[in-house]
């Protein structure tokens, strides 16, 4: 066996403890970014070697893959986001922070692979890709937002102002209390509505076909139960035929 073989085979083997541990890393990854960039911190050595650390890791883990990859094209295109998001960030330029948050991407994907290989969701992968996407794009949505208009837009003095721009924002509420000031949160503001409103739309229609799913099913379970005891009944004489017939009629109509 060679060692590309072998290599693709130990992320395979453990591909969602792999996938898992590089969505956690990505975190942290943002997290000590938006550290680094608080103007009110200043730059801590520690934090910008742990910064570099995570880069170079984020680097060997690509590029080792991408090697190994037997198709590197189809590698290329199922990982682009992680590319971009290994562009060094230039401290003062914005546009660099997105794409340092772009790096989320690899958490929500790893959890979307892990929730689908549970015995529960099997089938419903579907479901489960409009759920997970539909929280990733909003999430990151709102600490891109959060990540670029910090320290320029008054309205926005914490992550949870952000937060609360993006669930008015997804539900097309839309209060107007917060909006985005620069160029690149209007960007980012662009993408929450071109893909968050259609996501939560779909996310919509499939709460309420479960429920609707649901409510069939307990009233057909009813239903079927109430025609086991008029069967009964019609059995002792306790009721006519004509009842019967009538009463299984209404019955029948219910479901």
């Amino acid at each position: 066996m060679s060692p590309r073989d072998r290599f693709n085979g130990f992320v395979q083997q453990h591909e969602i403890a792999w996938e898992l541990g590089m969505g956690l890393l990505a975190i942290i990854y943002v997290a000590v970014g938006f550290t680094l960039d608080d103007p009110t911190l200043g730059i801590s050595g520690l934090l910008a070697a742990l910064e570099t650390v995570l880069t170079v890791v984020f680097l060997a883990e690509f590029t080792s893959r991408f090697i190994a990859a037997h198709d590197r094209r189809r590698y290329l295109r199922g990982h682009w986001i992680d590319l971009i998001a290994l562009i060094p960030v230039a401290r003062g330029l914005r546009i660099a922070r997105l794409f340092r948050v772009l790096r989320l991407t690899r958490f929500f994907g790893s959890s979307y692979r892990a929730v689908i290989r549970a015995e529960r969701m099997r089938g419903a992968e579907g479901i489960a890709l409009v759920v997970v996407g539909w929280t990733a794009v909003t999430a990151i949505c709102c600490i891109a937002l959060y990540a670029v208009e910090a320290d320029v837009n008054p309205a926005i003095k914490s992550p949870l102002d952000a937060a609360w721009w993006g669930v008015t924002t997804i539900s097309t509420v839309g209060y107007g209390d917060v909006t985005p000031v620069t160029a690149e949160g209007r960007l980012v503001a662009s993408a929450l509505m071109l893909l968050g409103i259609g996501l939560f739309g779909a996310v919509t229609a499939i709460v309420t076909n479960t429920l609707l799913a649901a409510s069939k099913g307990n009233s057909s379970s009813s239903a079927l139960g109430d025609l086991e005891l008029l069967a009964g009944l019609r059995e002792s004489d306790a009721i006519s035929a004509d009842e019967y017939q009538a009463a299984k009629r209404r019955l029948l109509a219910r479901v």
